[in-house]
């Protein structure tokens, strides 16, 4: 027989084996329908239901006419008017008379408007930069030699009331990549901060510290206006604190990607912004280099030196630098919800005591998150070890406590119980991995990858329910082989919730210990968990309704976790389409699936002890899976779509490409054209080989590899070296190239004995790169450009090689390029190998007939950016 006795109102339970019919029939009686599990699921998804209310929801906007009773409000309507003005002017490149004139024209133009309408109080000064440099970017995993001749930067100071000598600088740009309205990228945020500077200029009394607002004409070049401002303005020198306004999506809500770094300060202005939106995970993934996401505010804290924030749009996108990214699929609230909590931050910020000693403030790593979007969380790392070895303790005492009460003492077989049961735990979350990598690797090889990247509902049955299957499967066995214990099925359950408590216990406590701030959500897990496990204790309800209070002490953490996925997703899996095809977007989707699921199921997987004939879910459970694989190889589920409500478009850069090779003599031994395509992600080129006939010619891209620089290929940007050995190169008629570029070497100059000089003067189109590759035995030495040669160069063919990117702006610019080179003494042989490409970009290119028919050949869910460009290499 099954013994109990009280103690202290809880009932204690004894492995004692009882008759196996008598214990099923007790068993029925305290186990619920199967119907339960699917109230519970049902329960799950309105909980996602409403993480996607709050994700979604968008402030009201004002419009104009609401300025009479709000004149000190950010009004959405007149920043959105600015913005359709904007866009009206097309792409703006820079160097062309989009960006250089008409963009530059547009925000003097506004920015008159606001100094007529500034209250009298206020002192406003405007500046148009212009100017040449050139610095060393050091981008991830190579970095470049970035130079620029004659780039645009329009600037306005906002004066304080005590002509104080520290400034907050707020910046974005205006220029756009090719083909891209701009609308999120960045023109929303120059509209938005137009009108914070307007707000501003109206109040009567002028802030603590200046306040400049930089529109920069040269971020996708990449980040060259930028460094204008650091290297040769003058307001640069007094600037303490930085607010970066831009955007890797198209729309939504703004989001800090960085905060400080270290500036726990900030924190105090950031918390009470109208609109609380912020996860710490976005530094994380930024800083760790897992997320690309160069930026101004690289250049700034890397060059400049300067601490600040940064704000960017992340969602949608699939829009982000495509002809998508315009002016009607940007909501109206979503201008206010980033005027709101700009204005009020910079307003703050330019009146904070902190600006006029930045250097004395305290240091720290930060942990932010909003709750909910009702108020923003913030301390210190130190604070974070602290509460995290705090709850793990508390969790641990009660889970004891706990154990002790269900008799589960200090014995053989409650120890033996226990091991066994918390193996089983872990080895359900590790089988789980075995379907979800098998499935992801099927659908990889069978050429159905990234099915999910338009239909995101495919990863609940297609991942997600094998997940669940297998952490619920292994319990049900586990439970069968404990079947005749005489623990009730209401204590097996509580002892694997407090088992699956243990195991994020331990994973709080490395990752804490570990540096990983975005740890937090567990630990938020814990803090529910174990205040639920209290009141189910005060409240002596372990024997009757500690299910429900369980599930909904457990629903708040789960609403964070349901909210923070869709956070995760929506930025991850645009980028899915454009970080190569070399990568594995199915397995590494599939593996965070299976870290989300666990992460947000395994509160609720044990309740599975609680279900009459639990292998109807699990049977269930498989027949859903079997339906979502089975609708994955349907044309339901095509990746791709061109509906301008909703596109996911397949990006490829194509480059029409003329190339000329040179020999040791620098006689031309190789002149041809081509198509030359950058396959961005998995499914390409393959996607579109039933339409394009002209793939059947396609060659091999590392032809050319052996003897010429990067293949030949016009690689205008270091970060899509990795891409090089999987585009494709298609043999074409030559481009029709109205900027020519031009290399004419000036000089060679015996500077010592063992230092040759070369001097060259290039010209081309407003971009350019270069290659520069020393041939055995020689060294490069420096060049004019900078200070001392990139740490970090390519290594190609086993030789160190150099990039060199060049831009022109407001006119064209020829670039001098000075290389010092040594040799040995008596050297006769060719010293460096040197290519330069010409990328013509703007809507003056002129593609030919067979070009055009190409390009139409393309799908309606093809997403392109064209390029005319030439690639020319010498030997000298």
């Amino acid at each position: 027989m099954r013994k109990r006795r009280e103690s202290n109102g809880v009932e204690k339970e004894y492995f004692i084996i009882e008759d196996a019919e008598k214990y099923s029939k007790k068993e029925n009686i305290h186990k619920v329908h199967p119907i339960v599990a699917l109230i519970l699921l049902v329960y799950l998804f309105g909980l996602y239901g409403i993480a996607y209310l709050i994700e979604e929801s968008l402030p009201t906007p004002l419009q104009i006419s609401d300025e009479k009773n709000q004149p000190d409000a950010f009004i959405a309507e007149r920043a959105r008017n600015d913005l359709k003005e904007l866009l009206n002017i097309g792409p703006r490149t820079t160097g062309s008379y989009e960006n250089e004139v008409l963009a530059v024209d547009f925000l003097k133009r506004k920015i008159a408007d606001i100094q007529r309408q500034a209250h009298s109080n206020q002192r406003m000064q405007m500046d148009v930069q212009v100017s040449s440099g050139s610095y060393y970017l050091d981008f991830r995993p190579y970095g470049a030699i970035s130079a620029y001749g004659k780039i645009q930067n329009v600037l306005v100071k906002l004066h304080s009331k005590k002509n104080s000598k520290h400034s907050l600088l707020v910046n974005t740009h205006f220029d756009t990549v090719i083909g891209s309205p701009g609308g999120s990228g960045a023109g929303i945020m120059c509209t938005i901060a137009l009108e914070i500077l307007r707000k501003l200029s109206r109040l009567p009394e002028p802030p603590e510290h200046n306040i400049i607002f930089l529109f920069n004409g040269a971020e996708e070049t990449p980040l060259q206006g930028s460094h204008a401002f650091v290297q040769d303005h003058i307001w640069a020198k007094e600037v303490e604190v930085l607010v970066n306004l831009d955007a890797g999506g198209a729309g939504g809500k703004e989001f800090p990607n960085l905060i400080g770094p270290k500036q726990p300060w900030m924190l105090k202005y950031c918390r009470k912004m109208p609109h609380p939106y912020a996860q710490v995970f976005g530094e994380e993934l930024f800083e760790s280099g897992v997320m690309p996401s160069d930026t101004d505010f690289t250049v700034f804290k890397g060059i400049g030196g300067m601490i600040g924030l940064e704000y960017l749009f992340y969602k949608d996108a699939f829009r982000y630098h495509t002809p998508y990214d315009g002016f009607s699929n940007i909501q109206l609230g979503t201008y206010q919800h980033a005027g709101d909590n700009m204005l009020f931050l910079i307003r703050n910020l330019a009146n904070a005591p902190e600006l006029s000693h930045v250097q004395d403030q305290p240091k720290d790593d930060l942990i932010f998150y909003d709750f909910l979007e009702f108020i923003l969380v913030s301390y210190t790392k130190t604070t974070a070890v602290a509460l995290s070895i705090g709850i793990s303790i508390a969790s641990t005492a009660i889970t004891f406590r706990s154990f002790r009460d269900f008799n589960l003492r200090f014995s053989f077989s409650s120890i033996k119980y226990l091991i066994v049961t918390f193996g089983a735990l872990l080895l359900g979350w590790n089988l789980s991995a075995i379907p979800v990598f098998a499935v992801a690797t099927i659908l990889d090889i069978l050429g159905f990858s990234m099915r999910w990247f338009n239909n995101i509902w495919l990863l609940v049955g297609l991942y997600g329910t094998p997940i669940i299957c297998c952490c619920c499967g292994v319990i049900v066995a586990l439970n069968k082989f404990y079947k005749k214990s005489n623990l009730s099925i209401n204590t097996q359950a509580q002892i694997q919730i407090h088992l699956v408590r243990i195991i994020w216990i331990i994973v709080l406590l490395i990752g804490t210990f570990s540096g990983i701030r975005s740890i937090y959500p567990v630990l938020m897990l814990l803090f529910f968990q174990t205040l639920t496990d209290v009141i189910i204790r005060i409240f002596s309800l372990q024997h009757s309704s500690w299910k429900i209070v369980y599930i909904l002490g457990t629903t708040i953490p789960t609403l964070v976790f349901m909210k923070q996925t869709q956070q995760i997703l929506a930025g991850v899996i645009p980028l899915c389409g454009r970080w190569g095809s070399h990568r594995n977007s199915e397995v590494f989707i599939a593996s965070l699936t299976l870290f989300i699921t666990i992460l947000i199921t395994s509160s609720y997987i044990p309740l599975i002890t609680l279900i009459r004939k639990p292998r109807i879910v699990l049977r269930t459970l498989i027949g859903i899976f079997v339906i979502f694989f089975v609708i994955t190889f349907t044309s339901l589920t095509f990746p791709y779509t061109n509906n301008p409500e909703s596109p996911r478009p397949q990006r490829f850069p194509i480059f029409h490409t003329s190339r000329v090779f040179r020999n040791n003599t620098n006689e031309i031994y190789k002149n041809d054209s081509a198509y030359v395509i950058f396959n961005l992600d998995r499914n390409a080129p393959g996607s579109v080989r039933n339409y394009v006939k002209s793939l059947s010619r396609a060659q091999p891209i590392l032809d050319d590899c052996e003897n010429s620089l990067l293949c030949g290929i016009s690689v205008m940007d270091p970060r899509l070296l990795r891409l090089l050995p999987y585009s494709t190169l298609i043999p074409a008629e030559p481009p029709i190239i109205q900027d020519p570029i031009t290399l004419k070497l000036n000089s060679r100059t015996r500077v010592t004995d063992s230092v040759t000089r070369f001097d060259f003067t290039a010209s081309g189109p407003s971009q350019s790169t270069f290659y520069v590759s020393a041939r055995p035995g020689t060294k490069l030495l420096e060049t004019n450009l900078v200070p001392t040669l990139p740490p970090n160069p390519v290594l190609w063919n086993n030789r160190l090689l150099y990039v060199i990117v060049y831009s022109w702006g407001k006119e064209r610019t020829p670039l001098n390029l000075t290389l010092d080179f040594e040799t040995p003494l008596n050297w006769t042989k060719p010293v460096f190998d040197i290519a330069m490409m010409g990328n013509n970009k703007d809507k003056k290119t002129i593609k030919t007939s067979q070009f055009v028919e190409f390009l139409n050949e393309l799908p309606e869910w093809v997403s392109t950016q064209i390029w005319l460009s030439q690639y020319e290499s010498w030997v000298y």
